[in-house]
């Protein structure tokens, strides 16, 4: 009886297909086949039935089916949700839910109340019948952002502006289409309080911004940046000599004033910076960076002679100030971007704590000049920035910055990938989160990693470098495991990349693709590891997060992978920001182990 009622509420009243189920309830679709198929259905009375009973009044609820629902359970049109629940259960399950004591419902919570953004989004783009692409179009956003909204690997700033423009979009396309008691429904407002398109776009944005993330937008943005270096995208850099002309280069001043001295400066120190192969420079600045990011043409100047000196083989040693806050420091990491991943970049914090009345800047290429100044805080456009070349004042500001250099700890430490394949010591103790694309080398059995490299026909010293890989990760997970939990975030690949040989082995040593029964054999390690460790946690990502990094973060360290360059930061304030947005996907993803051992079953 369960098997045929349930296909009935599925097909007919709901009007919905297997995927399209799981995908509105967060029911892994393999489970929803198996109740479907007859192998599985909940036991009358238990948790997992009075779940799989809201399940389809959710369902019929985002189908705009309720009344539906409640003429074939044999409920009253206009029943609250426990009401009609308990009547789904009964008719699937031919007897009434154990009664259980249960939290009573907001007065006007007749639509359901979503933690999720892209939950809430799901079922506003659904409702306007509006697709990813769609909507991306009417946004001047790319689709890609739009569906890692949806999935929640994107969560937006709770008071971004693209929010509000969603919510316009999709209510003008829910109007136009007359489904304004669904939207009623979805907000769980009376129909009449809709009076029309401007306040049902209001009401819907409120919605929208009505969910309960820790806000990671801002370590999202800083991790995408890595991800899409080099993206290509933006101006192209200029030579030296357009970046700075031939009077900048030759100026001969001993002071300038204001921001835009100080830009006219900048220019001339690093145009002789790579005219005379400088070996190195010290930088450090806790002004506000306006005087960087506001001047698109000066900033393009400035990126094209520093990447002109990083890349004729000059280093940096840059102090950065992490006293602005995260949001500061992030933007003016992502500035530096480029040269981080080249490997040029050294760069600390300072321990001791900032001033607000006074700030300072020491640019400094030893033995050739520098630029130093002192001025109120928020008044660099009264400031005057002293040129200096001479060798006794050289030595002065050099010593100033070792001064300060002393009190400093490393903010990004770069290596080469394999260097830094060990992560930090004080990493090792508590939980450990990890964001990766694939399933991760350390879980993965040794003989089958020699048997794909077998497959592969790849080089002796290749195989050797990837199995010493893959050994080093698995003692340093298992050292995880010992002293604290390890949780990996994994992005579970679709069946057409799976049986297109589209699905990469977590290395970078070489391009290596697993067969289908090769994965299948790695997922049943994994599933293994899950049920004998109690300590070791997968969230199943629906798409991987990233395309070419991975993150491992903790409370003490961070370490973002972006072959070939490694970086390590420790900055407290950044380590945390790395976990938040981890946590924050393990909460989005998080599944009991009875959904999680049917979702990796399906590979195996």
């Amino acid at each position: 009886m369960f098997t045929e009622r349930f296909n009935e509420l599925l097909s007919q009243t709901c009007q919905t297909t297997t995927g399209e189920f799981a995908k509105i309830t967060k029911y892994d679709r393999s489970y929803v086949s198996h109740l479907r198929n007859g192998d599985r259905m909940p036991k009358a009375g238990h948790s997992a039935a009075r779940r799989l009973s809201r399940a389809v009044y959710v369902c019929a609820a985002e189908r705009n089916g309720l009344d539906a629902l409640c003429d074939q359970v044999g409920a009253p049109r206009g029943a609250d949700e426990e009401t009609l629940c308990a009547a789904v259960h009964t008719w699937l399950f031919g007897e009434a839910p154990a009664q259980r004591e249960t939290r009573p419902a907001a007065p006007a919570a007749r639509g359901r109340r979503r933690s999720s953004f892209g939950d809430r989004l799901g079922l506003a783009m659904e409702l306007a019948n509006v697709s990813a692409m769609r909507l991306a179009r009417a946004l001047n956003v790319d689709a890609s952002l739009i569906s890692k909204y949806r999935s929640g690997l994107r969560v937006p700033r709770v008071n971004h502006p693209v929010i509000r423009e969603i919510g316009a979009v999709l209510a003008a396309r829910i109007y136009a289409l007359d489904r304004i008691a669904g939207l009623a429904q979805l907000l769980g407002v009376p129909r009449a309080e809709l009076t029309g398109e401007s306040v049902g776009a209001k009401r819907l944005e409120a919605w929208l911004r009505d969910f309960s993330a820790a806000d990671t937008s801002l370590i999202e943005g800083f991790l995408e940046g890595v991800d899409a270096f080099p993206s290509g995208a933006g101006a192209p850099l200029l030579p030296p000599e357009a970046a700075a002309d031939e009077a900048t280069r030759n100026d001969c001043a001993e002071y300038y004033d204001g921001v835009d001295g100080l830009r006219r400066a900048v220019l001339r120190f690093l145009a002789n910076a790579v005219e005379s192969r400088q070996p190195s420079l010290l930088l450090y600045s806790d002004q506000s960076i306006d005087w960087l990011v506001t001047d698109r043409d000066f900033a393009l100047r400035w990126a094209s002679l520093m990447s002109a000196y990083v890349g004729g083989g000059g280093k940096i040693r840059i102090i950065h100030n992490v006293d602005r806050g995260l949001e500061e420091m992030i933007e003016a990491i992502r500035k530096w971007l480029p040269l981080y991943l080249s490997g040029g970049i050294e760069s600390w914090y300072c321990t001791r704590s900032g001033g607000d009345r006074f700030t300072h800047t020491l640019f400094l290429a030893p033995q050739r000049a520098c630029i130093f100044g002192v001025h109120a805080a928020q008044g660099e456009h009264r400031a005057r920035y002293r040129y200096a070349t001479q060798a006794q004042d050289l030595a002065h500001y050099a010593a100033l910055f070792e001064d300060l250099l002393a009190d400093c700890r490393p903010l990004l430490t770069m290596s080469r990938y394999g260097a830094g394949a060990r992560l930090p010591a004080v990493m090792r103790d508590g939980a450990v989160h990890s964001v990766v694309r694939t399933l991760s080398l350390a879980t993965m059995p040794e003989p089958l990693l020699r048997a794909v490299l077998a497959r592969s026909a790849v080089s002796d010293e290749t195989a050797r470098k990837v199995l010493a890989e893959r050994a080093s990760q698995r003692e340093l997970m298992e050292e995880l495991l010992e002293r604290g939990e390890f949780r990996e975030c994994i992005a579970l690949p679709e069946e057409a990349a799976l049986y297109g040989g589209q699905v990469a082995l977590d290395t970078a040593y070489a391009p290596l693709f697993y067969l289908p029964e090769e994965y299948g054999e790695h997922v049943r390690s994994v599933l293994a590891l899950t049920e004998q460790t109690p300590n070791y946690h997968v969230y199943p990502l629906k798409e991987p997060p990233f395309a070419r990094i991975k993150l491992v973060a903790s409370e003490h360290a961070a370490v973002i992978v972006s072959h070939p360059i490694t970086f390590t930061a420790t900055n407290p304030l950044m380590c945390r920001a790395f976990v938040g947005f981890a946590e924050r996907l393990e909460e989005q993803y998080d599944v009991d182990r009875v959904a999680l051992r049917d979702k990796l079953k399906q590979y195996t």
